[in-house]
């Protein structure tokens, strides 16, 4: 929904924004000081129109009855536009403003800053084409043209330091590398309107690295479709740094398999994504349907990205708030004998340990950069005194040091309540979201699927009892496995991990009462594992109640 008003104010500034880069570049050449009023009162009147196209915009969404989604992400992406012509605004006053510390007009002359300009000029005058005709090559040349930018910036940087190296004319050649900074920040801004236009088109926020990164990915999985056709819908709740969206053709088609309804597209850390990659087919080898299939992955320099299929179902969160009793249990009993045959057919018979301290001394810099109180000081109370949290994990460590589980399993790494999927169609559990899946203790397993429960911000009764016995089940099954295998130390590790899971936790937790509940359990487990060391460990016993909220 852009108005008329809007539509023309936009393009107003576009035409406004284009003149001032014709007349920066003018100055540069010419060195004409009188040309600076002209462009400072230009750049006020930029100003001006993009604070009547901002009103606009939040108006329009605020006062509309109903608007779709498509043209709430229209405006967005005027929105947007907006923003970053006023920087290209800026950047040419900025540029200008060296001309002052140009104590030689001619030096400017001996680097090409000309094709900036030019391009630039190019791209701006189909921005508003684009907005209104949704032409997908069109945005995509906008997005790349910053990659051309970047290249004249880098040729004539490296021009500039090879004569700095000369040692003359330093003041004037720095003043010269500062105006290329101000051009190639345009690029940078220009980009941004690349990717906005992107968002008008594909109703999805995607920057030019993950939409070549899909393209590619696609590619290889043998699509040949044209990407404005693909529906894309973010995926959000993922902590692990990459970009998860879902991919399907258009109305909902599939685009890899007739079987598969949509595919789940994963770009980002390059290590976490080749791992998940190399998990995927671990596990494929192990258990076949039970996590999705890849179709493709691709790699980068410093990023990769996958195709993986889309897992239809629910997430046993929701089966667990929203469900019937008689669901539920179906759904609980069919995860507990899924974890058993993991964990049956994949032991094998060689010590492990899980290092559950290291891991919370791993994580203790992002704990304390949202609870920076969650790092107890010594002290004294009456005549006792509280250790330190930093004193505890080391004398906890050096405990955990000498305790291993007797026979390691293929874990999932991040068994949390989220990451595991009831499809109803095909009667199983499946998972998914496992890049951190490794040979380790089941344990720790165990833990993450304890305090992902503990952890759901639900408070009514009939919710906390639901998530109390299913924590109980679990729990017992796994002290159940355990003493089936001679786990003599089961508890004790368990009684670590937990103090792991709750410490790590209360880093996604901004609610600080609910934290900190969190933060004390942690610390009574730690204290109660310290005090049990002259004693052995088969005989130490976890207090059950720690685990329910």
């Amino acid at each position: 929904m852009l108005t008329a008003a809007l539509k023309e104010n936009l393009s107003f500034m576009v035409v406004e924004v284009a003149r001032q880069l014709d007349d920066t570049a003018g100055v540069l050449t010419s060195g004409e000081v009188s040309a600076f009023p002209k462009i400072n009162s230009r750049d006020d009147y930029i100003d001006n129109l993009k604070t009547v196209i901002e009103n606009r915009c939040f108006s329009t969404l605020s006062e509309a009855r109903s608007i779709t989604q498509r043209e709430r992400d229209r405006i967005q992406a005027t929105h947007t536009i907006c923003v970053n012509l006023e920087r290209i605004g800026d950047f040419a006053v900025s540029a200008v403003d060296q001309l002052h510390y140009l104590k030689k007009q001619t030096i400017l002359q001996h680097f090409d800053y000309q094709q900036i300009f030019d391009i630039l000029a190019e791209h701006l005058h189909v921005v508003i084409p684009v907005l209104e005709s949704g032409n997908m090559g069109q945005a995509l040349a906008i997005c790349r043209a910053e990659n051309q930018i970047d290249a004249i910036y880098k040729e004539n940087f490296d021009k500039i330091m090879e004569e700095l190296r000369g040692g003359k004319e330093i003041e004037n050649l720095i003043t010269v590398l500062f105006i290329f900074r101000y051009l190639e920040r345009m690029g940078d801004s220009l980009l941004n309107i690349g990717e906005a236009l992107l968002l008008s088109i594909l109703g999805e926020k995607i920057k030019i690295e993950q939409f070549q990164a899909l393209e590619e990915t696609l590619s290889r999985s043998g699509v040949r479709t044209n990407l404005s056709e693909v529906e894309f819908s973010s995926i959000l709740g993922s902590r692990s740094g990459c970009r998860i969206r879902k991919v399907q053709g258009p109305n909902e088609q599939p685009l890899i398999a007739p079987q598969t309804q949509s595919s789940i597209f994963k770009e980002g850390n390059k290590e976490k994504i080749l791992a998940e990659k190399n998990n995927l087919e671990r596990w494929n080898e192990i258990f076949p349907d039970l996590t999705p299939r890849l179709f493709s992955h691709q790699e980068s320099e410093e990023t990769a990205s996958l195709l993986v299929e889309f897992l239809p179902g629910q997430t046993l969160e929701a089966i667990i708030l929203k469900g019937d009793p008689d669901e539920l249990d179906m759904v609980c009993k069919l995860l507990h004998a899924t974890v058993l045959e993991i964990w049956q057919r994949t032991k094998k018979k060689v010590p492990v340990k899980a290092n559950f301290i290291p891991q919370i001394m791993s994580r203790m810099h992002s704990v304390l950069s949202v609870h920076p109180d969650f790092h107890r000081v010594r002290q004294d109370i009456g005549s006792s005194e509280v250790m330190p949290t930093e004193e505890l994990l080391e004398k906890c460590q050096r405990i955990e040091e000498n305790l291993a589980a007797p026979f390691s399993v293929f874990i999932h790494g991040d068994f949390n309540v989220n990451n595991i999927i009831y499809n109803a169609v095909k009667g199983r559990i499946q998972l998914i979201d496992l890049y951190r899946s490794r040979e380790s203790d089941y344990v720790q397993d165990v833990s993450v699927f304890i305090v992902s429960n503990f952890r759901q911000p639900v408070f009514k009764t009939h919710l906390r009892d639901r998530l109390n016995w299913i924590t109980r089940d679990m729990y017992e099954l796994a002290k159940e496995f355990a003493a089936q295998q001679g786990d003599e130390t089961f508890e004790v590790r368990m009684a670590l991990a937990l103090a792991r899971s709750f410490y790590t936790s209360t880093r996604f937790e901004w609610n600080n009462d609910f934290a900190h509940e969190m933060f004390m359990r942690s610390h009574f487990l730690l204290e109660k594992v310290l005090a049990h060391q002259d004693s052995p460990w088969r005989t130490f016993s976890l207090p059950s109640s720690i685990m329910y909220y």
